[in-house]
């Protein structure tokens, strides 16, 4: 009987929950999509991607051809969700965009098959994607390109540019202790729908 009573207190408070969750507070309010939400919203759809990295400084770059993406606003506006895809078939890396309200920047967590972490970037506070341009920052380890791992720390700047509706691009700097930053990653989005 006390199981009957427990389970028909539950049921009979499931349809008052998402009242509460969805109260007005202030997260909900700051969360809820906006202008700087909107910036993002051309960069859905699926796209043909031209990818050139620079392993080095000074060094000539390298193409990688074959790349699509699959880029949607996800959780009713709030993020933008890329999965880019290798001529295979294969999933290489998958981000979310997203604008902070509170904070008052863009922020984005990347993960892919090129790197043993995370990366995460936060734009300047204030950067309400009001340009064509989007930056945001971050720092990682390096793995490096060689049979070892150099470990070297680095700076990175990650810019998202919109050209135009059907083509945008996104570009990975990197700089280490003490020396120039240099152009690392380009990765030119056509848009195929």
């Amino acid at each position: 009987m006390r199981r009957y009573i427990v389970a028909l207190a539950f049921a009979l408070a499931l349809p008052a929950a998402p009242a509460l969750v969805w109260a007005e507070t202030a997260s909900n309010r700051l969360a809820a999509p906006g202008p700087e939400h909107a910036w993002m919203t051309p960069l859905a759809g699926k796209w043909k991607v031209d990818m050139n990295v620079w392993p080095g400084p000074g060094a000539e770059p390298f193409a990688i051809p074959g790349l699509t993406a699959e880029r949607e606003m996800i959780l009713g506006g709030r993020y933008l969700r890329e999965v880019l895809i290798g001529g295979d078939g294969t999933p290489l890396r998958e981000a979310t965009m997203g604008y902070n309200r509170l904070d008052g920047r863009f922020e984005l967590v990347t993960v892919d098959i090129f790197e043993p972490g995370q990366m995460v970037y936060s734009g300047r506070e204030g950067d309400t994607g009001d340009t064509d341009t989007v930056s945001m920052y971050g720092i990682s380890t390096e793995a490096g390109m060689g049979p070892e791992p150099t470990g070297r720390k680095r700076d990175l700047r990650f810019d998202f540019t919109i050209e135009d509706t059907g083509t945008n691009v996104q570009r990975i700097y990197v700089r280490y202790p003490g020396g120039q930053e240099f152009l690392f990653v380009e990765q030119r989005f056509t848009r195929q729908d």
